[in-house]
């Protein structure tokens, strides 16, 4: 599933987790070479690289992954699985 851009205010943006709560959510395509999550939703969200493993993030806390040759590599759902979306921050750095 492909992201739905939410917002963009000067640089920081924002994603929605999927409403059908399993399925993994990418970023917007920017070719970035970082890119770093905030998640400070209420919730715990996992977040992928490609095709990879998932790894849990925390509420209230930041994730910084680098090494991308584009933002869309990185994905993002809710780790409940539940189907109310909850939106997800988010930095660019080339």
């Amino acid at each position: 599933m492909n992201a739905r851009l939410v917002t963009r205010n000067g640089g920081t943006h924002e994603v929605a987790t999927s409403t059908t709560g399993s399925a993994f959510v990418s970023l917007p395509p920017h070719p970035a070479t970082k890119v770093t999550l905030f998640n400070y939703t209420g919730q715990k969200i996992d977040w992928k690289i490609d095709n990879g493993s998932f790894i849990e993030a925390n509420n209230n806390t930041a994730v910084a992954i680098d090494g991308l040759v584009g933002s869309q590599q990185v994905s993002v759902r809710r780790t409940d699985l539940s189907g109310s979306p909850v939106t997800v921050k988010f930095h660019f750095a080339d």
